[in-house]
């Protein structure tokens, strides 16, 4: 993804990053990312929006997850600065890596894209000479068959036990079997068991009424679901997803002020393989 009005600079990105096995989204306006409008006062600043234009930002992102984000400096359309805090500030989206470039006498607005956050600042000259190997070194590789590989096999016996707890409405008790299996997993068995620790999570939150926390887990979830093959260790992964967009839009649905207590309904069991339709 590429936040950058430059009519010159697209083109001959789109080449490069399509020759390298890419696809390229080009940012010019904030409505592409359904992040038009004022930014809302964030009431803890260190965790994810969910009103104003920025939750637009940190939805769209959280759903799309590019592998790279590049940004052009002198984009006047994007507030890209602001944006890039709250990127790297929420849970959501911070490891997604950033490359940010501008025009080298302006060190001053490359220092801030550095203490943003962006893994890597260069100069606007730099950046076109060695695009393709910026690219390289810092967009995140995918993990498609390192995943399929760490979803043969049975469930951890601690993940087994917090799904248990999960089935049975125990989500707290489900959080703390799955957070251990995640902690002792390998990083790539451990996705399965963060999303399914930061389902039960939002199922506590929803559960209790605390809307705002579930809504939160809801979009943490989707960088460690999403990747996941259909089936992962017996448990329907696909199934499981649908789940947990039926719970998302739900609670996307619902302003905090509202009374309204999650339907039992969507609070549902870890699918297995063998109960699938």
């Amino acid at each position: 993804m590429a936040w950058t009005q430059d009519i010159f600079l697209a083109p001959r990105l789109e080449d490069v990053v399509r020759r390298m096995g890419y696809d390229l989204f080009v940012v010019e306006h904030p409505d592409q990312l359904d992040a038009e409008g004022e930014a809302s006062l964030r009431p803890v600043p260190l965790t994810e929006p969910l009103e104003g234009a920025d939750a637009g930002l940190v939805r769209r992102l959280a759903e799309l997850h590019p592998c790279l984000l590049i940004i052009d400096t002198s984009v006047e359309t994007i507030p890209w600065l602001r944006w890039l805090q709250v990127i790297k500030t929420s849970a959501a989206t911070r490891r997604i890596p950033v490359v940010a470039f501008g025009p080298h006498v302006l060190e001053d607005v490359l220092e801030q894209a550095r203490e943003a956050g962006a893994e890597a600042v260069v100069s606007q000259g730099r950046f076109m000479r060695q695009m393709p190997q910026l690219i390289r070194d810092h967009a995140a590789s995918s993990k498609s068959e390192q995943l399929r590989s760490a979803c043969q096999g049975d469930l951890a016996e601690k993940a087994a036990k917090g799904i248990q707890h999960h089935d049975a409405g125990r989500y707290f008790e489900a959080h703390e079997e799955l957070e251990a299996a995640w902690l002792e997993s390998g990083e790539d068995e451990g996705y399965l068991y963060r999303a399914i620790l930061q389902l039960s999570v939002a199922y506590y939150h929803a559960q209790n009424g605390n809307l705002r926390g579930a809504r939160k887990m809801m979009l943490r979830i989707r960088q460690w679901l999403d990747p996941l093959p259909a089936h992962c260790r017996g448990i329907d992964v696909e199934q499981l997803r649908a789940n947990a967009e039926a719970l998302r839009n739900a609670l996307e649905d619902k302003p905090e002020t509202a009374k309204w207590t999650v339907p039992a309904s969507l609070l549902r069991p870890i699918p297995r393989v063998s109960e699938a339709p």
